[in-house]
């Protein structure tokens, strides 16, 4: 394999990255429980944060809750990216 012919095989990878994380920055993931809701998009930029009305002042639930929800947004946008790579490939 050439220098030349390498160097196209990055650039290619560089371009699918790009449009991945392009891809990835319109997906949407809503996470709805008890305390909180939260929205991230597919690069887990926090989009939305809201205590609900439910919210209490136990520090711990509320603590808990939102790791809960952080946790199953991030394996949300792990399906999605795994969906989205599988197609690309």
């Amino acid at each position: 394999m050439s220098l030349l012919s390498k160097i196209g095989d990055l650039k290619d990878l560089k371009n699918q990255a790009h449009a991945m994380q392009a891809m990835l920055e319109q997906e949407i993931v809503e996470i709805d429980n008890d305390l909180i809701y939260l929205k991230v998009n597919g690069k887990q930029d926090i989009l939305e944060l809201i205590l609900k009305d439910e919210y209490t002042n136990d520090k711990a639930a509320t603590e808990e809750a939102i790791k809960k929800a952080f946790t199953e947004s991030a394996q949300k946008v792990q399906r999605i990216m795994s969906s989205k790579m599988g197609g690309m490939m």
